[in-house]
């Protein structure tokens, strides 16, 4: 049955809005028998996002957001965004404390994240 949504939906908003930010997959691993945390970022690279921050309203905000950040992101699905990666825009950095995949009608549009500071 066609559903007449499509990812083309979503990529002319990106198109619009996308820009270029230093994006950092972050790697945790646990020892096994002190089970203290290592912390492994990988060397950034850049990645097109639509970035934003907390003050800033737009008609496609993820309705029913219960978790505030200083800032959010949305990509596209084969961009690969997770938790505890780091991005750096405007000379400042942010972690991705969580990723939410919206899909409408079964269709995969987008990867939303929310974000925190970590240097300013």
């Amino acid at each position: 049955m066609a559903t007449g949504v499509s990812t083309d939906d979503f990529n002319q908003i990106y198109s619009d809005f996308k820009r270029t930010v230093s994006y950092s997959v972050v790697t945790i691993t646990h020892d096994a028998i002190t089970g203290s945390e290592t912390t492994t970022f990988a060397a950034a690279s850049n990645k097109d996002v639509i970035f934003f921050l907390n003050e800033t309203s737009y008609m496609f905000d993820l309705q029913g957001l219960t978790q505030v950040g200083d800032a959010y992101i949305i990509a596209p699905t084969t961009t690969g965004i997770k938790r505890y990666d780091q991005f750096t825009v405007d000379s400042k950095t942010y972690y991705i404390e969580s990723t939410i995949r919206r899909v409408i009608l079964g269709t995969s549009m987008m990867d939303y994240a929310v974000c925190f500071l970590v240097t300013a």
